[in-house]
């Protein structure tokens, strides 16, 4: 059975997704990782995948193990995933707080790379104004659609918080 967590970008999907996988010993699968072959050392968000590429090695990591744990902005792969979803975990965090974690992010990533003049400003900067233009409501929207169980759990406190409570309310 599965596990996808999700949450609008900075709000910490990879971060508490690796630490629930860990803790229930699943597979952590990250939507990024299958979007972004990472063929370039030095920017692992060059090359793209296309949602087909995406969705078909999606379907193999869920095919090689039962139990996993994936991590997505909204589990829009129907088609993939939804059979095989236990809970749906909803990571709530604040926009100003979300925003502050991308940029921190993007800096620990790339340090000077991404500020003026660095040869990633330009392309970090259309990415924080992507992430600012997102709408509030676009996972709520998507959770609108599934029948899937949902927990919702505050993206600020402690991974090891969230983690102890995803836990309790999976019992």
């Amino acid at each position: 059975m599965g596990i996808l967590i999700c949450g609008l970008n900075g709000a910490g999907k990879s971060t508490l997704g690796k630490a629930l996988a860990e803790t229930l010993h699943y597979k952590f699968i990250d939507v990024e990782d299958l979007y972004f072959a990472k063929l370039d050392p030095d920017y692992p968000y060059a090359n793209p995948r296309t949602r087909e590429e995406v969705e078909g090695l999606l379907a193999e990591e869920i095919k090689a193990t039962n139990r996993f744990v994936f991590a997505a902005v909204k589990g829009d792969f129907r088609e993939v995933v939804d059979s095989s979803l236990q809970s749906i975990i909803l990571l709530e965090v604040p926009s100003d707080i979300r925003f502050e974690r991308v940029k921190q992010r993007s800096y620990q990533k790339f340090g000077k790379r991404m500020l003026p003049g660095g040869d990633l400003y330009e392309h970090e900067m259309s990415f924080f104004a992507f992430v600012e233009s997102r709408d509030e409501n676009l996972v709520e929207e998507w959770l609108g659609t599934t029948n899937c169980p949902v927990i919702r759990v505050d993206g600020t406190e402690s991974v090891e918080a969230n983690v102890r409570e995803i836990i309790k309310q999976l019992s």
